[in-house]
């Protein structure tokens, strides 16, 4: 027979129950804030994306008879001519336009098969050079194969290319020197020292020296004892060392992208990702110096950008040039080249460096700024990402889909700090940065409509 105990007050059993609904209690209010924190974050919908991509893989822009003086070892030939698209180089746009497409299918903002509706995607490019357009195609051909979709590099009553921001935007030589000497620290040659044990290890390979411009009166030097000066013109331009090294150092990051034997890359010197990443220093350097200055990047993009926001946040501005991509578009995409980039993260202050990636800008990165909407309240928000393809996942030609993606990294837009929603600014916010930031000297008005 089992003895019964008392459940009176005072009683043990009395004091397990009350233990129990003390501990329960604990537990639950312990819940419940958290529970709160996620009731109150707002589920934001992508509606909308508007992307910036470089284009894809070229050859070097001298051929290898122009770059003899260089280096003391004949350079690779190249299966295209130079500074063309390479057929590797539009598979690997190809392949990320897969993958967009994928990405944003899952989000519903395009249909996971077929062709899309039209006018519900736009892809224009810059027609400054032939690997642009010929980038552009391999995107949409990407997104939609069959769909014998067509990208738009001039646009429509237009007689000037797109965009043309150099040519479009007046600069100011001094100025524009200025703004160097700033991103410099008031010393071109001082901020080279930065990337030196890059520039010692190219002069390594190349073993080339010149007998002029050479830092400290030196009677011979190379490329790490070269001295830097800004050269005036209708476009200030850097000439020196740190130049050069970016040639060189992006010729041999071309060779390993585009998938060369080992040998070729580098003559087998920086045929490795650890060899190679040094070397694309003075590269990474060099586009911060020429680019990303304020003035600089203004006048650079101004005419991409206000195209780019009218996309974005429709009626906001007025766009530069005639025919640009129609309101109902729900993935634009513009196709231009690196400094076009490099401009756009000097605009807005927006900073990076990619991992499994030396270059801070290269082929194929897509800084894309995707468009969210609270359905609670209906208002907008915008995240900016940079979307992009590892060193091996290049050279490799990598297929890539939403269980093997790119590199991506989210950025974080300067002064939306405080009004941030899950990272991003309201789109308020990034139109009144943007238009703040436009050159006033370029074309078309800089300020525009509020809604």
């Amino acid at each position: 027979m089992v003895e019964q105990q008392p459940i009176g007050p005072g009683s043990s059993a009395d004091r397990r129950i009350r233990w129990l609904f003390l501990r329960t209690t604990a537990a639950l209010l312990l819940l419940a804030p958290t529970a709160a924190v996620v009731a109150a974050a707002p589920a934001l919908q992508l509606e909308k994306s508007v992307l910036f991509m470089r284009h894809g893989v070229r050859s070097p822009n001298q051929t290898p008879e122009e770059l003899a003086s260089a280096a003391t070892r004949p350079w690779p030939q190249w299966p295209v001519d130079a500074g063309e698209l390479t057929d590797h180089g539009a598979a690997l746009i190809g392949i990320l336009g897969g993958y967009y497409r994928q990405q944003y299918a899952s989000a519903g903002l395009l249909p996971a098969r077929g062709c899309p509706a039209p006018g519900s995607v736009a892809v224009w490019a810059d027609n400054s050079a032939r690997r642009i357009p010929l980038s552009a195609q391999a995107l949409l051909d990407g997104m939609f194969p069959g769909c014998g979709l067509k990208t738009a590099d001039k646009p429509p009553a237009s007689g000037v290319p797109f965009p043309r921001p150099i040519d479009a935007c007046p600069i100011s030589a001094p100025k524009a020197r200025a703004a160097i000497l700033s991103a410099a620290h008031g010393d071109v040659d001082r901020a080279a020292q930065s990337v030196h044990a890059g520039l010692r290890r190219m002069q390594a390979i190349v073993q080339v020296r010149i007998g002029v411009n050479c830092l400290d009166n030196m009677p011979s030097c190379g490329l790490d004892g070269m001295a830097n000066a800004i050269e005036d013109g209708e476009t200030p331009r850097l000439e020196g060392g740190l130049k050069l090294a970016t040639t060189i150092g992006e010729n041999f990051y071309l060779e390993y992208v585009e998938g060369m034997p080992q040998r070729d890359v580098a003559w087998g010197e920086a045929a490795t990702p650890e060899a190679l990443a040094p070397l694309l220093g003075p590269r990474n350097l060099y586009l911060r110096l020429l680019h990303q200055k304020p003035y600089l990047a203004s006048h650079e993009v101004t005419p991409l950008v206000r195209d780019m926001l009218a996309a974005l946040d429709e009626g906001a501005v007025a766009p530069v040039n005639a025919g640009t991509p129609p309101q109902t578009a729900r993935v634009v995409a513009f196709v231009g080249r690196d400094i076009h980039l490099a401009s756009l993260a000097g605009l807005l202050g927006l900073e990076w460096t990619l991992p499994d990636q030396p270059d801070n800008n290269p082929p194929g990165a897509t800084l894309a700024f995707e468009r969210l909407r609270d359905p609670a309240d209906g208002k907008r928000y915008v995240r900016a990402v940079l979307y992009y393809q590892t060193l091996q996942q290049m050279r490799a030609g990598a297929t890539l889909d939403l269980a093997h993606p790119p590199g991506r990294l989210e950025l974080k837009i300067p002064g939306c700090e405080h009004d941030a929603v899950a990272g991003a600014c309201p789109l308020p916010v990034l139109r009144e940065r943007l238009v703040a930031a436009l050159a006033p000297d370029c074309p078309g008005p800089v300020s525009g409509a509020a809604h």
